[in-house]
């Protein structure tokens, strides 16, 4: 029989309640190490997935990269293509068309690098929009009131210098003198250096406080001489062109002082310096003639020139212009319209090779037909003057004969 002990019961009571403890205990850790495993396996997902953004972002970087690498082969690529006659079969107008202005400018460049991108293809080495802007001033110009003292109006004064820019067709007849003389004025304070040069423009200044005449003039010559090939011919266009305007002083109103006033510092140099080169005008420029400028003709002139003398003149400012245009894609600036441009010149040239050569043909042919009619006429000359020799000879040994027969 077994007997009955309270404590054992109390004992086993005490063990059953250790055993809840250390199962609470244990279940308690089993949910936090799942919860530290979801909360680990999150955190790796977000870890991933910030690579994973990192990663392509990178990737995008990498490839806005590539791809401009890209466009920027491409589009020299398709610049070698246009030169030797191929087009893109992928190309979009709308997204080749490269903005010259940003790429190419004309203001705000060195003058020999202004030249270089826009030439006048008569063999006048200065910049285009100078040379519109004096034939401007010099057809209407000359007589108005104080001509390069007014100011134009701003805005049409920046839509001309983008539309130089941008290699645009520009009338300036369409425009008032003021905005023309703004346009020329900007553009030559916005050289980078001065028509004199840095070096040589402190020079300029000494010999123009020379005071005896002869030295002074000898001295500015010498400098003239010194100058680049640009600035020298720059100079002296636009002091020859001054010159024109202190003749008409009388309705103008711009003497040299006037001009020296308005125009020294646009110049950079001093008002007794451009007094100086204009006083001096003759000395220093004596063979400079302001002529008009006749542009290359274009796919809208009526025809061709008729003579050999004009074909050759005309065939010079085309090919140098199709230079220009090679020098431009070679660079990379291909757009529809310089390709087009492109096709134009060339084949303008070709007919102006074919019109020039068939008129040598026919020059040599009028020469040769002369040449033989000359000869005929000679032999024909021979030929009578020999047949009155024998005339002659004949009627000499006459007389000679009759005596003879008598006996």
């Amino acid at each position: 029989m077994q007997i009955f002990n309270p404590e054992d019961k109390s004992d086993e009571s005490e063990t059953e309640e250790q055993e809840e403890i250390k199962e609470k205990e244990r279940c308690g850790e089993r949910k936090n190490t799942n919860k530290s495993t979801r909360c680990g396996q999150t955190d790796c997902g977000n870890d991933k997935s910030s690579r994973r953004h990192i990663s392509d972002d990178g990737h995008d970087r990498l490839s806005k990269k590539d791809l401009l690498m890209g466009k920027r082969k491409d589009k020299k690529d398709r610049g070698y293509a246009a030169l030797e006659g191929e087009s893109s079969p992928d190309e979009d107008p709308d997204i080749n068309e490269i903005s010259v202005k940003e790429e190419l400018p004309i203001f705000g460049v060195p003058l020999q690098l202004a030249v270089d991108r826009s030439r006048c293809h008569d063999g006048v080495d200065i910049p285009l929009v100078v040379r519109d802007c004096i034939d401007y001033v010099q057809d209407h110009g000359l007589t108005m009131e104080n001509i390069y003292k007014l100011s134009g109006i701003k805005s049409k004064v920046q839509l001309l210098r983008r539309l130089y820019n941008q290699r645009e067709n520009v009338r300036l007849a369409d425009y008032e003198p003021p905005v023309v003389t703004s346009l020329f004025k900007q553009f030559l304070r916005e050289l980078p250096e001065p028509m004199l040069t840095s070096e040589l423009g402190p020079r300029f200044e000494e010999a123009a406080a020379v005071r005896t005449a002869e030295v002074r003039g000898a001295q500015l010559l010498s400098l003239v001489e010194q100058l680049p090939s640009c600035n020298r011919h720059l100079l002296s266009w636009v002091i020859v062109h001054l010159n024109h305007i202190t003749c008409h002083d009388t309705s103008n109103k711009m003497n040299t002082q006037n001009l020296a006033i308005s125009l020294s510092p646009v110049f950079q140099m001093s008002h007794r310096l451009l007094t100086t080169l204009l006083g001096h005008c003759q000395e220093l420029f004596p063979d400079v003639i302001i002529t008009k400028y006749v542009p290359p003709l274009s796919a809208g002139s009526p025809s061709l020139p008729d003579n050999p003398a004009g074909i050759s003149e005309e065939l010079k400012k085309q090919e140098s212009l199709l230079n220009q245009i090679h020098q431009e894609m070679n660079a990379g600036f291909v757009s529809k319209s310089r390709e087009e441009l492109l096709w134009e010149v060339q084949r303008i040239i070709t007919q102006l090779k074919r019109k020039l050569r068939s008129m040598q043909r026919a020059q040599d042919m009028s020469q040769t037909q002369r040449s033989l009619e000359e000869s005929h006429k000679s032999g024909e000359d021979e030929f009578h003057m020999d047949l009155t020799l024998q005339k002659a000879r004949s009627q000499d040994e006459q007389p000679c004969r009759e005596p003879t027969e008598e006996r």
